[in-house]
């Protein structure tokens, strides 16, 4: 026992690796990145919920909750019981967590008080399984898109950025605009299926605090060798290593602060709102 125990935790240290990095190619596609002030909470949910998944697959399949048991390193003191236990505190008490965090996405004067509050840490109970289910799909969906890259020698980039409220398609024309002219993109669609559907039914789910990172339509610009694919809080680039540079110094020199803050603080983007003033006079 003690060999299948040793062999269930390694290969769960190896699996664990492979989560982790799959997850973080899910949770890019699904969000883009996030401001780093929001990564943490983020990362949270995302990891939150995925055990939810796991105490309550542990919970109503025995079998499965034995090998998951065997699967993770228990002192000789910790009684088994006792760690099922846990698995039920987990699935009971951590989805209300999750719906508090939720809240912590959103700013200081847009969260909910009262009533609102207490539905929107009860909305974790729906938004656990949700999200859990939509890392999964996208967890699949990127490790093929990755795999692809791979094999095309395709990179990856990203430059920060936040809407501003209702300039979405404006910011969309004026990188379109942009790249064009820099005979870098000759289309402009919509995003996959499997990223915007599940991207919307989590938004529905989760609330506020969440869903103003979630795209309401993802809109994607591609060329023959780069894709740029517009989020809320991201410009995700993937293509040729010159022409992923070329977009990003485009993008720095033509593409204003009128339709987007290309910093995430508060403070940073009062100055650039005080620079697009001055363009606008």
């Amino acid at each position: 026992m003690a060999i299948i125990g040793s062999l269930f935790a390694l290969l769960g240290r190896f699996v664990g690796r492979v989560l982790t990095t799959t997850l973080g190619w899910a949770s890019v596609l699904l969000f883009g990145r996030v401001p780093k002030d929001r990564q943490v909470w983020l990362a949270v949910l995302t990891f939150g919920s995925l055990a939810w998944v796991i105490a309550v697959i542990g919970i109503l399949l025995p079998d499965v909750g034995t090998l998951l048991l065997a699967a993770v390193p228990r002192p000789d003191w910790v009684p088994e019981d006792l760690v099922r236990l846990v698995m039920l505190a987990i699935a009971v008490v951590l989805p209300p967590i999750l719906g508090g965090i939720t809240l912590l996405l959103a700013e200081p004067e847009e969260r909910p008080t009262g009533f609102g509050l207490v539905t929107q840490v009860l909305r974790g109970y729906l938004f656990a399984p949700t999200l859990a289910v939509t890392l999964v799909v996208l967890a699949v969906a990127g490790t093929i898109r990755k795999l692809g890259a791979v094999i095309k020698r395709r990179e990856d980039a990203h430059i920060a950025i936040v809407v501003r409220p209702g300039r979405y398609e404006a910011l969309v024309s004026t990188l379109e605009t942009t790249l064009r002219k820099g005979e870098l993109i000759d289309r402009r669609g919509p995003g996959s299926t499997i990223l915007v559907v599940p991207a919307h039914i989590l938004a529905a789910v989760a609330g506020r605090g969440i869903g103003r990172y979630v795209p309401d339509k993802l809109i994607v610009l591609e060329g023959p060798q780069l894709r740029v694919a517009v989020y809320p809080a991201d410009l995700a680039l993937t293509g040729e290593k010159d022409d992923v540079a070329r977009a990003r110094a485009l993008v720095a020199r033509d593409v204003s602060s009128r339709d987007a803050w290309f910093t995430t603080t508060r403070e940073s983007q009062q100055v650039e709102d005080r620079m697009a003033a001055l363009e606008k006079a």
